[in-house]
């Protein structure tokens, strides 16, 4: 972020604060995954697909 704002690029602090890799830390990705099969596959439609997420109402 430092060097950023040394070579005149604009930061901000609150968009960097998102997308920042700290925020990954508790993922492992080298683990084991368990996905529950049964449940995924009892969210799928007729077609076999899954439904759309509906959007979030706008905050205000």
């Amino acid at each position: 972020m430092t060097a950023l704002r040394r070579a005149g690029r604009l930061t901000d602090d609150e968009l960097l604060a998102r997308i920042w890799p700290s925020h990954h830390a508790d993922v492992n990705l080298y683990g084991t995954h368990s996905v529950d099969i049964d449940g995924e596959l009892a969210k799928l439609d007729t077609d076999g697909c899954r439904p759309l997420r509906l959007p979030r109402p706008a905050r205000g």
